[in-house]
């Protein structure tokens, strides 16, 4: 399995404004890049193993050293008002045309699982603290190329390897998050929108507390992200900490 390299992972990006840790193991990016002061513009953490990945909702994410993606980019707030862990599921799923040549097309399920063939191939997740009167973000992102194990709704991009290399994947995506960081991104949820899997079709949301289902079609997302859902009492609004999405896979 080829590991991982600074030279292209780092490929056209300024040095100057990034600390840079490619780990061979660690308990989660997520966890090293919040335990590790910012003393740069951004700090990037990327691992080829987590013994304690974290995903949403407290679950762990599945971390083996078998040659996936697992990586953490940190950076301060911005006034830039895009709804993140949406906006980075469009830039992963924007980066993986680029560097494929639009062979592959992931399409987004709200709020941020990209999927491919009806798998979710990756997993997102936005945490923040406060440090000294300014917030601090860092955006976990873990991609799967291959896995032993498997839930039934788990997949991986295994077979695109040869065009999708995990370091281009990883320079394009980095790449992609810090144009936004810098520049913006001021048409994302009609772009967003494009590739959703499910735009105008009928779904099923569960509450989280798994007492509440609606049925209604998908009409989109608002500027802050959260789903309208058309519904035969009218249309509701219901921002992601709210409920999922059952049965897309």
């Amino acid at each position: 399995m080829h590991k991982l390299t600074q030279k292209e992972v780092l490929k056209g990006l300024d040095q100057k404004n990034l600390d840079f840790y490619l780990l061979k193991t660690v308990n989660s990016t997520n966890t090293f890049a919040k335990d590790t002061n910012l003393n740069k513009k951004y700090l990037i953490v990327l691992s080829e193993e987590q013994t304690a990945g974290k995903g949403r909702w407290g679950n762990t994410w599945y971390s083996p050293d078998c040659g996936n993606i697992y990586m953490s980019i940190k950076f301060k707030d911005n006034t830039n008002q895009a709804p993140l862990s949406l906006l980075i599921g469009l830039l992963i799923s924007e980066a993986m045309d680029e560097i494929s040549g639009n062979k592959i097309h992931a399409g987004l399920k709200w709020p941020n699982d990209l999927l491919i063939e009806n798998k979710k191939v990756c997993g997102i997740l936005i945490e923040s603290e406060k440090v000294s009167d300014e917030i601090e973000l860092i955006v976990g992102i873990g991609i799967n190329y291959a896995l032993p194990q498997k839930e039934s709704w788990w997949g991986d991009i295994g077979k695109f390897k040869k065009i999708l290399p995990r370091e281009k994947l990883i320079n394009a995506i980095l790449k992609k998050i810090i144009s936004y960081k810098e520049n913006g991104y001021p048409d994302w949820k009609a772009q967003w929108e494009k590739r959703c899997m499910h735009k105008n079709a009928e779904i099923k949301i569960i509450s989280n507390n798994q007492k509440e289902e609606i049925t209604g079609i998908f009409k989109g997302i608002n500027k802050e992200g959260s789903m309208i859902l058309q519904t035969s009492d009218g249309l509701k609004i219901i921002n992601s900490g709210e409920c999922s999405i059952k049965g897309i896979y």
